[in-house]
């Protein structure tokens, strides 16, 4: 919440510039933030595209293990048969008989065996390898893919945590920057309403007149046009212009007014602005032929203002108003 101050102590034009960069700051921010998440978006999809492939990757590791443990036993199996026929059948084959016994020929033996086992050994190894090498590729693709993840989230959330401190710096300048400006408002209002009554004397007093016990029918018909278009010389829900938003207001409870702002202050008592009631009309410009709206209490009144515009509540103005007026009746 923001603390009361007096209206001079701060340089709006100070606090505008200051409100501005913090805009212009707050803007870049959320390019930044949009363009992280975006990164950031990328490495986790990155990051799922690499587990995906880790888990079918899993059936060729399985595959590769699976032929480990086959050369494995294979191995040892080529190391059985190279000892147990290198034994048996050193006696009935005719290599290794008495009469050919000869180091040649147990040489040729022991090589053709020997290159059974050199062969299983090689196809070991290359397993071995092989399986070793794509744990390790993964387990450095995933682990990479985590660093970069985790580094994208880190930096998104950080600018997002500057975003929002940024953003709530902008919101406190603007809170303040509107409580100043509000403050502003209500000593030219009281300026305003102090020169009026200046030149207004004799509205301040004598009896103001009794209230118009329709005023209350009068209001909610003005109520109810709330958000139609501002045509002019409109006289209906499809559009009304100032005068015919209050000449259509009151004649739903009963009361005849022309369709003319000078006109309707004319037909009116004048009303005193400290007795104003819900229902009065407000006339603004010389007799009162540029403006009227009808007040609605605690200092706003109901109107069609403008072209563009459609018909809105709004504080009671007191630049340009040429007096107050209560339909008879």
């Amino acid at each position: 919440m923001i603390s009361p101050r007096p209206a001079g102590a701060i340089n709006l034009k100070t606090e505008r510039a200051k409100a501005n960069a913090l805009y212009l700051q707050v803007k870049k921010l959320n390019s930044q933030v949009d363009t992280l998440g975006q990164k950031y978006n990328l490495t986790q999809i990155k990051l799922e595209q690499l587990n995906h492939l880790i888990s079918h990757s899993r059936q060729a590791v399985a595959d590769a293990q699976r032929q480990v443990t086959t050369n494995r036993a294979g191995l040892r199996q080529a190391a059985i048969n190279a000892y147990i026929n290198a034994g048996a059948q050193m006696m009935s084959n005719p290599l290794f008989s008495t009469d050919a016994a000869s180091n040649g020929a147990r040489t040729v033996y022991n090589n053709i065996a020997e290159g059974d086992l050199a062969t299983s050994v090689s196809s070991l190894q290359l397993s071995t390898i092989r399986l070793t090498s794509q744990r390790q590729i993964l387990r450095d693709q995933q682990a990479a893919a985590q660093h970069a993840r985790d580094e994208a989230a880190n930096i998104y959330k950080q600018a997002v945590g500057a975003q929002r401190q940024a953003q709530h710096l902008l919101n406190g300048a603007r809170g303040r920057i509107a409580y100043y400006l509000h403050q502003a408002q209500l000593k030219a209002e009281a300026a305003a309403r102090a020169a009026w009554a200046k030149k207004h004397p004799g509205n301040h007093h004598g009896y103001p007149p009794q209230p118009n016990t329709r005023a209350g029918k009068a209001v909610a018909f003005a109520y109810s046009m709330i958000g139609v278009p501002y045509v002019w010389a409109g006289t209906s829900r499809r559009g009304v212009d100032c005068s015919g938003l209050t000449m259509l207001s009151w004649r739903a409870a009963g009361v005849a007014l022309p369709h003319y702002s000078g006109s309707q202050m004319s037909s009116t008592i004048r009303v005193p602005l400290y007795a104003l009631k819900p229902g009065d009309l407000l006339f603004y410009g010389r007799g009162g032929g540029s403006h009227v709206t009808m007040y609605i209490g605690n200092r706003r009144m109901i109107e069609a203002a403008s072209a563009g515009t459609r018909v809105h509540i709004s504080p009671v103005r007191y630049s340009g108003l040429a007096g107050a007026g209560r339909p008879r009746g």
